[in-house]
């Protein structure tokens, strides 16, 4: 019995120095193996450039949503943010700042007064929303049938969206920038677009109170401002078509 049990246990032993044993690799056949794929021709798909996608040649693509939808301005992607054209003028009032660090909320009175015919100064705003300018803008202008949108830092990207605002919505555009054009302390600066035309830009500066003129790509590549160059817009509520009915009725 003794030498079963003894049987056994060698062959344990062979079976688990076996499993333990890692297998020999024959480099040459390896090295073998190893050029023969090296060598192989590429697959065509992978071969052959990708032809580009025409748009022409794809149907019920609108080129324009296309470009809206690839933009690389978060605020300028959604096609919903283009409103109607609006006849006559803007009607924006420049304001001067009262205070050295007003330029903001003096943007933010002119904006709101000429949207909702209202004749608050950066006093006003200051006392009810401190620097929460973008708060203030759609809480001044909401009952007026605007809500404002943060679309991001100014770039290339963002001026079709802005050309439309100022020019065929009649609606003002807040911007802040920096750098020795718009704020010589480099503390940065915040001003309102009236108007665009080619590359010219016509803004209301808080600074002087007046309108002046500078270029997109002055504002481009204008430095940082503190807190983001950031673009505020503002985008007409449209009312439910049950509300246009009732007051048609009427």
């Amino acid at each position: 019995m003794l030498n079963n049990i003894q049987q056994a246990m060698n062959r344990i032993e062979q079976i688990e120095k076996r499993l333990d044993r890692e297998p020999e690799v024959n480099s040459l056949a390896f090295s073998q193996m190893f050029e023969q794929v090296n060598k192989a021709p590429m697959p065509k798909a992978l071969a052959q450039p990708q032809a580009p996608i025409n748009l022409n040649d794809i149907q019920g693509v609108n080129p324009q949503l296309w470009s809206l939808m690839n933009s690389q301005n978060t605020g300028v992607i959604d096609p919903s943010n283009f409103g109607s054209a609006k006849a006559g003028e803007m009607g924006v009032k420049p304001l001067a700042q009262n205070t050295s660090v007003s330029c903001g909320q003096t943007s933010v009175a002119m904006a709101v007064n000429a949207l909702t015919g209202q004749n608050l100064t950066d006093y006003d705003i200051n006392n009810k929303y401190g620097f929460e300018l973008l708060n203030a803008l759609n809480s001044e202008c909401s009952k007026a049938g605007y809500n404002w949108k943060d679309g991001g830092d100014l770039n290339a990207g963002s001026w079709e969206l802005i050309d439309h605002k100022v020019n065929q919505e009649k609606t003002p555009v807040i911007v802040a920038l920096n750098g020795p054009e718009f704020s010589p302390s480099g503390r940065g600066h915040i001003v309102t677009i009236v108007k665009t035309e080619g590359d010219t830009v016509t803004i209301a500066d808080p600074a002087t109170g007046e309108l002046r003129t500078t270029t997109k790509q002055a504002m481009n590549t204008a430095p940082q401002h503190p807190d983001g160059n950031f673009v505020f817009y503002a985008n007409r509520i449209e009312a439910p078509q049950s509300d246009v009915y009732m007051a048609s009725a009427q």
